[in-house]
């Protein structure tokens, strides 16, 4: 299971602070500037320099978290081309990117973000792979990424129904390729691992998987990534 890597996301929304990763000491799932409007549109010219910090840091990259923009827009094509390129770049392989809330018409805006992924990867050794989010609203819910064959970014927390997870690994784990893992309360997630998420990282070992484990915790948990990371690595 070498080929199988466990990180923790860590995350930057302006420039100055990227100053912070240099207290990072292990492999990481950058995100990029979250809010698509307020951050990322700032810094979307900006990105060489992004990048020629992180290839001086040389800190190990996992996998890339696109901003949150609307992949059934044409400014998908944008931002979606200019993230590839800073992955490409990087030598990381799998980019998360969230299927956005859509509230009508979804069938012809699934269409035309099918049509914007081709485009854009055609020729890319990167590639973006679709979150799993719950709700109707969602451009791809999480069974639609399996019935389009799509790569996929298996979010633990984001799916309730843990027998629904278990199921997707089952009949999909070829096609997973980043989990983003975390435990779930009854008022929010993204909470430090727990024993439900000890038996999917099991499940995906018995299968063979090969891909990037991502520990996805909120702010005020962040300073257990590094402890349970290598509490993974021991499963493993």
């Amino acid at each position: 299971m070498a080929a199988v890597r466990i990180g923790g996301r860590v995350s930057f929304d302006r420039l100055e602070d990227l100053e912070s990763f240099s207290d990072v000491d292990f492999p990481i799932e950058l995100a990029l500037p979250w809010r698509y409007q307020e951050l990322w549109l700032p810094i979307e010219d900006r990105l060489k320099e992004v990048l020629e910090f992180f290839l001086k840091e040389k800190l190990e990259i996992l996998s890339i978290h696109a901003t949150q923009g609307r992949i059934s827009e044409e400014a998908f094509l944008t931002w979606g081309k200019k993230t590839l390129e800073f992955a490409n770049a990087l030598g990381v392989r799998d980019v998360t990117v969230h299927p956005n809330q859509v509230k009508s018409n979804r069938a012809t805006l699934q269409e035309k973000a099918l049509m914007f992924l081709r485009r854009l990867q055609e020729g890319s050794d990167a590639k973006f792979c679709i979150e799993t989010f719950r709700g109707r609203k969602r451009l791809f819910q999480p069974l639609e990424i399996v019935e389009r064959g799509l790569p996929m970014t298996l979010d633990v927390s984001h799916i309730r129904d843990n027998s629904l997870i278990l199921r997707i690994i089952e009949s999909y784990w070829h096609n997973i390729r980043v989990v983003h893992l975390s435990a779930k309360g009854e008022k929010e997630h993204h909470l430090p691992i727990d024993s439900f998420c000890a038996e999917v990282v099991k499940l995906l070992q018995s299968k063979g998987w090969q891909g990037n484990i991502i520990l996805e915790y909120l702010p005020r948990y962040t300073t257990h990534l590094r402890k349970d990371i290598r509490g993974l690595e021991k499963i493993l």
